[in-house]
């Protein structure tokens, strides 16, 4: 396998899982990474860094991309020994030895662990999502509010605008840039508000992600995560397999890996606000869906 530096090689992971429409490869990819993955940036704050300071973890990520997928297989515990073991003795051969000169043990160790973990999430035992780089997200503005998990609440949105289902990867890419300009240019925010989005192409797009608080609940950001469904849920439905895709997936896999509380609080965002979202008949339908509760 050929991994040029800078590059992603991500995407032969999703087609390997999941075999579904192919994501247009970014050449920037790594750049975006660098800028404005909250991955990495959770890589080095968790390390006791300088947040500001990721140069050494965005160099290593296409490293750690090449790493894992050479050692991908179930089992976190020895896929971490392993991509460990990778990183060393990528250490020692040219060219990567020289990015990797500045690194630590004990940091390669850390981002082994790290990696590992969130590979299994996001390629294996959760449902695929597309992070922030690949559907071409700006920089975040300012610093970053960590959450403090596991929450107890997930808050379900639908976006309103765009107002169809995005059916393809480029329309949801496309979909997830239109709403972050939005949020961040007329609202005023520091980043898009949904901590994920689903599209109706069978991923889920990383906004804020696991670890930030996120803009989409008014006086509840920090007590749970915002999930918006791409579309106008006034009177359609989503379709049965998005509507699982979050039902079955992604609220299983955010219990499991301690993101959420077991006994979770599902809600609509109307309960919460002075709103129609997340449209009549989503909502009607989450209401037999497990944690949903009623209006606090």
């Amino acid at each position: 396998m050929k991994l040029e530096i800078g590059q992603s090689s991500e995407l032969g992971v999703h087609e390997q899982l999941h075999g579904r429409e192919k994501p247009h490869r970014r050449s920037e990819c790594g750049k975006s990474f660098n800028q404005s993955s909250t991955l990495i940036y959770y890589w080095r704050s968790t390390l006791g860094k300088d947040p500001t300071g990721v140069a050494v973890s965005c160099r290593m990520f296409p490293l750690l991309l090449l790493a894992l997928s050479i050692c991908a297989h179930p089992g976190t515990g020895r896929l971490e020994k392993e991509v460990a073991a990778v990183l060393e003795l990528l250490r020692t051969l040219s060219p990567t030895s020289e990015l990797l000169r500045d690194v630590g043990t004990q940091e390669v160790a850390a981002l082994a662990q790290r990696a590992a973990r969130e590979f299994s999430e996001r390629y294996v035992e959760c449902p695929a999502i597309m992070p922030r780089c690949l559907w071409g997200a700006r920089p975040y503005r300012g610093t970053p509010a960590p959450l403090q998990p596991p929450l107890g609440s997930v808050f379900l949105h639908h976006t309103l605008e765009p107002s169809r289902p995005c059916q393809t990867f480029s329309a949801c890419a496309r979909a997830m840039r239109e709403m972050q300009r939005f949020h961040q240019d007329t609202r005023g925010w520091d980043d898009i508000g949904y901590s994920f989005v689903v599209g109706s192409d069978g991923y889920l797009y990383e906004g804020r992600g696991w670890h930030w608080v996120g803009a989409h609940t008014k006086g509840y950001n920090t007590q749970g995560f915002g999930v918006g469904i791409v579309g106008d849920f006034t009177a359609p439905l989503p379709a049965p397999d998005t509507l699982a895709l979050v039902r079955d997936e992604l609220l299983p896999c955010a219990v499991h890996f301690g993101h959420i509380r077991p006994d979770f609080i599902l809600r609509g965002h109307r309960q919460l606000g002075h709103t129609d979202c997340p449209g009549n008949a989503l909502f009607q339908e989450i209401q037999s869906w497990p944690g949903f509760q009623g209006t606090p």
